[in-house]
């Protein structure tokens, strides 16, 4: 077992992750496999050369095993990783890939549009040689719980999806779950805050990613459905930590498909009085990938939404398709920068570059800014110096139960914490 202090360490859960590592350089190979050791992962399989991970990778297929995660070197003879990489879309690899590469910033960031292009999941794009910090801050978002099917989306199997019959009768049955994952602000009068994450229970499958819901409840058209249970359930927790005494504001998630229903800030504000609350308690977050496909529709909700004291969240900025056009036109009061820009950003310029501009921009339209997915120390220096609002990721505190955010919010001193003290907090 490695002596390092917990935060050196990778969660336990992440400890039997199979890893395969490729790398051309001998030397570097055994550095790393070493660094990956340090941070508990006890399967780590090395190879130098692209034709002998694939017969690896083909051979623990056979034995009914699977690569979790591949990280493998960009720059190699023979066989060079962008090649590699294609191979590993005809093997139907679906693990985690993370690219080890002396390359550019902006060679950096073509290598990472590649990997998403195939479909692959690409975790980091590192600059050889890396650190343990980079490769921990890599890995770490496999420690995600509602991802528990993480082995089996890893080894190539999909995921399961329940079907329309099922997600009705869950909704009655109580399959449906919520966890809370704490936001904190920079600043210390703030109301707490934290995000409501779906979570779904399937009596045969376990605890189900919510792709496995969502998917479903968009392809039937039964989203709305979804979509007000989860806002329900939030508000009936939210109400009863008001009656408690507790000051928390809370954001929810809305599908895109959501923003058609022209009678939603009606439902919404009847949901959030009946469970004794207020609508400015609530955040709503839009994913910004399926932006406004009817203009007409989503400018009516939204802008009705925010009459009601909703505020507003555009979600993962930078990573879809919304445009400088959607912000001046629609009243958002958040923009919500996506971990992808907030990762390693002090490592990587561009990201770094991205993330400043996009602080800049949402003040100049007078919108608070969140960092989500901040996993590391230097990830929360990283946007507090960029200027973000609030932070929101595992530096701070995994998604956890609402008994057990009640709990961390009656430790939490906003005007007590600094960054030493949030790592030993957590």
């Amino acid at each position: 077992m490695p002596t390092h202090t917990p935060h050196t360490l990778l969660p336990a859960t992440l400890y039997p992750l199979e890893v395969l590592l490729l790398d051309d350089d001998d030397f570097l190979l055994e550095v790393t496999a070493g660094q990956l050791k340090q941070l508990g992962l006890v399967h780590v399989t090395q190879v130098n050369n692209g034709f002998a991970a694939l017969h690896r990778l083909r051979d623990m297929r056979a034995q009914a095993r699977q690569i979790d995660v591949m990280i493998c070197d960009i720059d190699m003879p023979e066989m060079d990783g962008v090649e590699y990489i294609r191979h590993l879309v005809s093997e139907q690899y679906g693990g985690s890939i993370i690219v080890l590469t002396g390359a550019d910033d902006r060679m950096r960031t073509a290598i990472r549009t590649l990997l998403v292009a195939h479909g692959l999941t690409p975790l980091a794009i590192l600059k050889k040689p890396t650190t343990i910090g980079t490769l921990r801050a890599a890995l770490m978002s496999l420690a995600t719980d509602y991802e528990q099917p993480r082995r089996g989306r890893a080894a190539g199997q999909a995921v399961h999806r329940i079907s329309v019959d099922d997600l009705k009768a869950g909704l009655m049955n109580g399959c449906l779950e919520l966890h809370y994952q704490p936001k904190v602000s920079r600043h210390p009068q703030a109301r707490t805050s934290a995000e409501a994450l779906l979570r779904w229970r399937d009596p045969v499958h376990g605890l189900l990613p919510p792709v496995s819901v969502i998917s479903v409840a968009e392809a039937s058209g039964t989203i709305d459905l979804l979509t007000r249970s989860v806002f329900r359930a939030a508000a009936q927790q939210l109400g009863e930590w008001t009656r408690a005494g507790h000051e928390v504001s809370l954001s929810v998630n809305l599908s895109m498909d959501d923003l058609t229903q022209l009678d939603l800030p009606e439902v919404l504000t009847d949901i959030a009085v009946a469970a004794g609350t207020h609508p400015t308690q609530f955040t709503l977050e839009i994913t910004e990938s399926r932006f406004m496909q009817n203009v007409v529709a989503c400018l009516d909700v939204v802008t009705r939404l925010r009459l009601k004291g909703f505020g507003l969240s555009i979600d993962d900025f930078g990573t879809g398709y919304a445009s400088l056009e959607k912000l001046r036109q629609l009243p958002f009061t958040e923009l919500k920068v996506d971990r992808m820009f907030v990762r390693n950003a002090h490592e990587d310029p561009i990201a770094h570059a991205i993330l400043q501009s996009s602080v800049q921009l949402a003040h100049s339209l007078g919108m608070q800014v969140v960092a989500e997915g901040a996993e590391t120390a230097m990830d929360w220096q990283c946007v507090v110096e960029a200027g973000c609002d609030t932070i929101q990721g595992y530096v701070i505190a995994r998604p956890m139960s609402a008994a057990a955010f009640i709990e961390w919010k009656s430790n939490w001193d906003p005007a007590k914490y600094d960054l030493q003290q949030i790592l030993e907090f957590n």
